[in-house]
């Protein structure tokens, strides 16, 4: 029963410092004779400790929120509020580690299905050492996969149209050394992209992923026989 209403009080207590924040925001975005961009360089003036606290505020009010109903709107409200910051230090900084606020920036517009409007810039900054709050359980660059690869397997399973380049890309990237990631997720990409070499004829490009695949996961890869087939047709010996 404490631990319970300890909860609800910490809620309580988030939210209301959240609710004084945007009042103080909204009230300075009113004030009478201030210019459009004076207004939105507001934030940009704050010391950089008061930005990462209320970061940090609003972050954890957003986590007292329930389903999309809710925190959709305050995603919303939260990309609006920082984006003359966030805008600020994508054009002043060239790496971008440690800049939480660029990173929630970007995820809470993902999450709000905005990943076509975000993901060049999203990409670039992930290259410019982007990466996820130190509690998160996955680095940048696998995050950033992940996103890609659900984006694209929810897509392809529900015959929605999507842009390819994004994982054909991500693909590449992994290929050549540019993105790193975990093998499980490796396979999961190599797969999807493998089959999609393999459904339009593309036998030399699928055969290469099928191979990774099996190499990474020899006996969860899913290729196999596909594999072999290809292995057969394309005139490269025993499989085994």
């Amino acid at each position: 029963m404490l631990s319970i209403l300890l909860k609800r009080q910490s809620q309580a207590k988030a939210k209301e410092k959240a609710k004084e924040q945007q009042a103080v925001t909204a009230k300075a975005k009113q004030a009478p004779g201030q210019s459009g961009e004076s207004a939105r360089s507001i934030m940009g003036a704050k010391p950089w400790e008061e930005t990462q606290a209320m970061l940090k505020q609003d972050v954890s009010y957003l986590r007292t929120l329930a389903g999309s109903q809710e925190k959709d709107p305050y995603k919303t409200e939260l990309v609006n509020k920082y984006r003359p910051l966030v805008e600020k230090l994508l054009a002043s900084h060239s790496n971008l580690d440690n800049l939480d606020v660029v990173w929630f920036f970007f995820q809470w517009q993902i999450d709000l299905g905005q990943l076509d409007q975000v993901h060049d810039r999203f990409r670039e900054a992930i290259g410019q050492g982007l990466e996820t709050p130190k509690n998160w359980k996955a680095n940048g660059q696998t995050t950033y996969c992940d996103i890609v690869f659900k984006h694209a397997h929810n897509a392809h399973a529900n015959k929605v149209e999507f842009k390819r380049d994004y994982m054909l890309n991500a693909v590449n990237d992994l290929l050549d050394g540019t993105l790193a990631t975990n093998a499980p997720l490796k396979v999961k990409m190599f797969r999807l992209v493998g089959n999609w070499h393999y459904e339009a004829g593309e036998k030399e490009k699928a055969f290469k992923l099928f191979e990774l695949v099996m190499k990474l996961d020899p006996k969860k890869g899913g290729v196999k026989t596909k594999l072999k087939e290809l292995k057969e047709e394309l005139g490269y010996g025993d499989p085994h």
